[in-house]
Order: C-alpha cells, then structure tokens, then sequence
C-alpha cells in the first residue's frame, strides 16, 4: 500500500474530462492505497475561486487557492505527491513537496489551445510559448508526467521536456462499463429518428457549429434528431444556430445517469473537437458500441480512434461531416457492422490496467527518486 497525495483544483465539478479522470482515479486508488486528496472539494480542502472569465464560469469550473499549510499537512503523511492540473495550486504543491523531498508526478490533462481558445485568442505563437512556459517552469521539474496518448507526449516532447513521460490513456470510466452491462442498444428501426449524440464542453474548440451546421446541410435533416450534451459558453449561441434545424437540437448538461442511458441509444456519435488529448466522450461512445465519427485535426488525438475513412472527417468541414452523416443513414448496415469493433477497440483501454500502470510509476519514482526512469510497457 502507498500514501498519495493527489492535488486538484477540483475533483467533483463535473466541467471536464481532466476532472472526471481525477475522479475516476482516486476512487480506484483508494481500493488498495491511502489518498489524501487536497482540492476545493478534497480531503484537505482549500479555498475555491473562479477567474472572472465567462468560460470559466459557465463550465463551472474553479481553481483552488494555495495553502502551503494544508499541504504540508497533506504531504507530511505521503509517499508520493500526484499533480493533475498545471495551475497555481500544482506550482505551490510542487514547491512545497520539493521542501519536504517528495518525489513527483504531473499529469498532462491540458493543452494551451483549450484556455486559450476559450477566451477568443488563436494565436500559434502564443500556444508555443505557454509550452515552453509550462515546460520550463512545471513539467521539466517534476518527477515523471503521465500523457493520455502519444500525441500528448509528443506535444510537450516538442516543446523541449526532457522528464521520464509515460503513456497512459485515462480509460474507459468505470461507470461506462458498468451501464452497458445493463442496457442494450436500442434495436434499430428504420422509422426512428436518426439519433446523433455529441459529448463535451460547449466551447469553441470543440466545434458543435460543425455538427450543426452539417445537419442542416443533410439531405435526412427531416428525420435527425441532434443532442448536444454539455455546457459552457456557446450554449446560446448555439441554441440560436440549432433553432434553424426542422427537430431542432437538445443542448445542455445531462445528468450522468441519462447521458449513459443516450450512448445506448444514439445511432451515432459524433465529435468535432479540433482540440484534444484523448477525447474520453470518444471513448465512452465506443465502449457503448456507438460508431463515433470523428474530426480529423492536428491537435486532436481523437482522430486515431476513427475506424475508417467512412467514420473520420476534416476538422471544420461541414459539407463532408454533413455527407458522411447522410452516407452512414442510407447504409444503416455498415453503421451496425460497425458496432462490434468499436466496441472491441474500446476494451483495448481498460481503466483498471491504467491505474495499475500509474501505480507503477509511482513505484518508479519512489524507487529512482535521483536515477533514470525505465519507461513502463
């Protein structure tokens, strides 16, 4: 058994998918290991905050104010210390756990791209530059960092860190394994609706005006019906782009229970996302045996998980994502062969083994607190 300390912003906000990862992680950390988790909303909580920025707070997202005596505290019963975000209270609980000689491990949950792109900044330059920042300053002092994908490391690979990294992808959510053992897919009917489903912050990153726009272009848009599940930002405006659709769109935050229920029932999933990581809604969506087609971007992982040409689009195009809709509702059989292997690939991301392989890295650090890391297959 090890003591972690595992620091976060926040751990129950529900605003991301580097939020429920830390979630998911702790619980199942906690089967077999001691954690004390320092948060707004931990075990030693802290005061929480929002910067004054709409999109923060329409995702409901906070950070936590730094007391380098709660961490102390914390870390004074730890072995090991696990970073999540690269924020102010990770840079304090960085400094703190190096005062005390603790070995630590960063995650790598957030691109430059997401913060910047949600306050309206598109500028490459910057993106390189909070890299290097983040590099130089945060990833390049820890221990090891954790990547979800290849991608993910190779992108701060780029920007010059040298630390021990280890690919781990966040894994299926338990509760998603769970639920589909429990409901079936509906069984399909060529009078229904065509259901299309979409998972993630309503940010413009994510590019839910893609999808949108696409089924108004569809030749079928008279039988789609479009869900948009999450919040942020966007929502109003595109509440306003989806009023010109003949059924409209369901926009908003769902709760769990009824999300899991719609990754049963939707006949696709889409995602359009021109940022990410791994992309964990793509995955929930595979382990449903939900086709997913995905946006095809040079700073999104989530490409990867595309089948085929018949299931993978140009990032921002909507008259080909609007094509392959139309192609996948006139040949619903290729949309239901495609089921099963979705499925199956979703089983190559087992969330036990991923923390079972985070442990290890733990064991790794704690083993060659001063040495080279090995990197772990």
């Amino acid at each position: 058994m090890h003591r972690i300390a595992f620091v976060a912003d926040t751990l129950y906000s529900s605003s991301g998918g580097g939020i429920l990862s830390g979630q998911y992680v702790v619980d199942r950390l906690r089967r077999d290991h001691e954690v004390v988790t320092v948060a707004s909303d931990g075990d030693a909580p802290l005061r929480a905050f929002q910067l004054p920025v709409r999109a923060m707070r329409e995702t409901r997202f906070v950070m936590a104010e730094p007391d380098r005596e709660v961490l102390r505290d914390a870390f004074a019963r730890s072995e090991v210390v696990h970073l999540q975000f690269p924020f102010w209270l990770s840079f304090a609980a960085l400094d703190v756990a190096r005062q005390l000689g603790l070995p630590v491990v960063a995650g790598f949950h957030v691109q430059p791209e997401n913060a910047l792109l949600s306050v309206g900044i598109h500028a490459r330059w910057l993106n390189n530059a909070v890299y290097k920042l983040l590099v130089k300053q945060f990833y390049g002092k820890v221990d090891a960092v954790v990547c979800p994908t290849p991608f993910a490391e190779e992108k701060l690979r780029s920007h010059g860190l040298r630390t021990p990294t280890f690919v781990i992808s966040n894994g299926v959510p338990p509760d998603a394994v769970a639920s589909t053992a429990l409901l079936e897919p509906r069984p399909a009917d060529p009078q229904a609706p065509f259901f299309i489903l979409a998972v993630g912050r309503l940010a413009a990153e994510k590019r839910q005006d893609v999808i949108i726009e696409a089924v108004r272009l569809s030749k079928h848009r008279d039988r789609i019906r479009l869900v948009l599940a999450g919040g942020g930002p966007r929502q109003e405006d595109l509440e306003r782009r989806a009023s010109a659709l003949p059924n409209g769109a369901e926009i908003g935050f769902l709760p769990r229970e009824t999300l899991l229920r719609y990754f049963a029932e939707a006949d696709l999933f889409v995602h359009a996302s021109e940022v990410e990581l791994e992309g964990m809604a793509v995955l929930e969506a595979m382990n449903a045996g939900l086709p997913a087609l995905v946006a095809q971007a040079p700073e999104s992982a989530a490409s990867a998980f595309a089948m085929s040409d018949d299931f993978r689009f140009p990032a921002g195009d909507a008259r080909t994502l609007s094509a392959r809709i139309d192609a996948l509702v006139e040949d619903r059989a290729k949309l239901q062969a495609a089921r099963e292997p979705y499925r199956r690939h979703a089983r190559l991301f087992d969330f036990d083994a991923s923390v079972d392989r985070l442990v290890r890295v733990y064991e790794a650090v704690l083993e060659q607190r001063h040495g080279s890391l090995a990197r772990i297959a």
